[in-house]
């Protein structure tokens, strides 16, 4: 889940291949004991929250509006320079020097995938493609 930005101790993230329907674009804030997750449409709206009263969520959501260009541009600036595997994770180097584990239970074609097709992989500056696999991935950053 890749950091956005921070602020007042709330980190902004998001996740990827959220929800069935694909859920909008959004972000998630995590601090001050609980999480919120805000969708990005016309105005900046509080999709879910938990451990956060309205007063402390305003903080959040205010950054979040005010800083939704950052959030939404267009162009990625970080894109994915190595995956490895192991038995249940796979792990992806950025070219901001992250590493990012996810588990492979995320994308049952690469779970169930011999590990010879796991390799055969492209990478590119807007993510991870498997032709053999029909399987993506993005890397915004």
């Amino acid at each position: 889940m890749p950091t956005v930005f921070r602020f007042d101790g709330f980190r902004v993230f998001f996740c990827s291949n959220e929800g069935d329907p694909r859920e909008p674009v959004h972000v998630h804030a995590m601090g001050d004991g609980g999480e919120a997750e805000f969708w990005m449409r016309t105005e900046v709206t509080v999709a879910r929250s938990a451990g956060l009263d309205a007063r402390t969520l305003r903080r959040p959501a205010q950054v979040v509006e005010a800083r939704r260009d950052e959030i939404e541009r267009p162009g990625m600036s970080i894109s994915a320079e190595g995956v490895r595997f192991e038995e249940d994770t796979m792990w992806v180097t950025l070219s901001d020097g992250r590493v990012l584990g996810v588990p492979l239970a995320w994308f049952p074609r690469l779970l169930h995938a011999a590990p010879e097709a796991r390799t055969g992989m492209v990478l590119s500056p807007f993510g991870i493609h498997w032709e053999a696999l029909d399987e993506d991935i993005s890397v915004a950053g």
